[in-house]
């Protein structure tokens, strides 16, 4: 018998015993191994607690190991007991070193389990992973180091899955996620320094890990804007930059199509901008597209009107929304109605060459909108 279900037993005699003395004498008596008693005191038990008639409930657990189950008879007269019994056991607090035990563990489940196939070992002989920076559908991206030199960079691990896009590069023989792909294109030397660099990519059977370029200090567009705040000047050069980066993806056949404050890390510092992330993006192409990826307040009044959209209006519409969130911190429209109809209500403190190009980009009609050389010879720059 299991020794576990004998003391769980014995302490639940002595609970009964409080409330009734000859059942205390009858549980003393009782053999130490139940399953040995004879036939008839097991007949009498049963028919002892077949006639309590202040028995509101019986739960029976079953230890597996001994095959032997204990009963326990609720009292109406017991509230205490019975919230005990119903209460599932506190758990303790996972303390600090426990819980980064835990994460580190996680953290190796979902990507250094990996490193018994041949594939990883290459990898995890020239990177160290380091902190959890972010995560998401896609999976996780870490903090990571050269071990060679000692250069930060970023490693996104992406899950291998067969619901995302797969494509195979011109002049390429590699089946690679619609992701990876549009990165080593837009990558390709010469590279732009306003987009992040795709260092490079590794295959393991779980995953397509991406080693990217990690500047240092950066922050999102998004954090500085609620931390710092944003000045004309400041958008000017910024908004520059990310119009040079959409400008070379385009050159390069790369449709990003989710152009915002968190897909841009800044430093600082410098106000240098990488543009990142085109988990959103496809091929360039020049028939409209029927299916929209990105973020929903900057879709364009003619995919909600018609179900449809070209690349480079839709990128212009995009970056008059970035600008306006840029200045004035705050979603421009809210709702589909709001983007089709182009109501603007540009607060007084923007400037009227900021505000002249705001407007210029979100021109309802997709052919009024400037190309993206245009905006870049507006006054305002």
């Amino acid at each position: 018998m299991d020794y576990n279900c004998l003391v769980s037993s014995q302490l639940f005699a002595r609970r009964e015993s409080q409330e009734n003395p000859l059942k205390r004498k009858r549980m003393d008596l009782a053999p130490e191994q139940p399953e040995l008693q004879p036939k008839e005191k097991q007949l009498k038990k049963k028919r002892r607690e077949t006639e309590e008639k202040d028995v509101k409930t019986e739960k029976t657990e079953t230890c597996v190991e001994a095959s032997c189950s204990v009963t326990r008879s609720v009292s109406k007269e017991s509230p205490l007991k019975r919230k005990w019994m119903d209460a599932p056991p506190e758990r303790p607090e996972p303390q600090p070193e426990a819980q980064k035990r835990v994460e580190k563990r996680k953290r190796t489940e979902t990507a250094e389990n990996d490193v018994k196939t041949g594939k990883t070992e290459k990898f995890f002989s020239r990177f160290t992973v380091g902190k959890l920076l972010g995560k998401g559908s896609f999976g996780f991206v870490y903090a990571g180091v050269q071990k060679s030199d000692g250069k930060k960079v970023a490693l996104k691990f992406m899950k291998r899955c067969e619901i995302y896009p797969y494509i195979t590069l011109p002049g390429d023989t590699r089946r690679l996620p619609l992701e990876v792909a549009l990165m080593e294109l837009v990558c390709k030397p010469p590279h732009c320094p306003h987009v992040i660099e795709l260092l490079e990519c590794f295959e393991t059977p779980k995953f397509f890990i991406l080693v990217l370029e990690r500047p240092d200090p950066c922050v999102d567009l998004f954090e500085y804007c609620e931390d710092v705040g944003m000045s004309e000047s400041k958008a000017q050069t910024i908004m520059k930059q990310v119009l040079l980066a959409a400008l070379h993806c385009r050159d390069r056949g790369v449709f990003h199509r989710d152009i915002k404050d968190e897909n841009v890390l800044l430093n600082p510092q410098t106000l240098e901008v990488k543009l990142i992330d085109f988990g959103c993006g496809d091929l360039l192409k020049d028939t409209p597209y029927t299916e929209y990826s990105g973020t929903w307040t900057f879709q364009p009044p003619e995919w909600i009107t018609e179900g449809e959209y070209e690349a480079e209006p839709t990128t212009v519409w995009g970056l008059g929304i970035f600008l306006y969130q840029l200045l004035c911190q705050e979603e421009l429209f809210c709702s589909d109605q709001e983007i089709v109809e182009g109501h603007m209500d540009l607060p007084d403190y923007l400037s009227e060459d900021s505000c002249s190009l705001i407007r210029w980009c979100l021109q309802r009609d997709p052919k009024r909108r400037p190309t993206l050389e245009q905006i870049l010879t507006h006054h305002w720059f």
